[in-house]
């Protein structure tokens, strides 16, 4: 029987791993177009918000062009994972 209860003890420890660092906090992306703002996510995602009146899921364009600003000569990498949350666009690419 304790054989069985030692076993069963080490089998439920095997799962615990450390916990993980925190994630970094995004980091403001600093020349742009003005009236944007845009953050470089902890996995590198872009993310561009429009100040005053959020983005609404239909401004995909617009979104896009202000990212090509924050993101310079090379532009933003787009694709069909980007996505809109929370008032802004995330590119998950980042920048070229």
């Amino acid at each position: 029987m304790r054989v069985l209860l030692a076993a069963f003890v080490l089998a439920s420890l095997a799962g615990c791993t450390e916990p993980s660092a925190p994630a970094a906090p995004p980091q403001p992306v600093e020349k742009g177009l003005a009236g944007y703002t845009a953050l470089k996510g902890p996995g590198g995602e872009l993310i561009v918000k429009r100040a005053g009146t959020p983005f609404g899921e239909s401004d995909g364009a617009e979104a896009k062009r202000a990212a090509n600003s924050f993101c310079g000569t090379n532009g933003a990498v787009t694709g069909t994972e980007d996505n809109f949350r929370d008032g802004a666009w995330i590119f998950p690419g980042g920048c070229a």
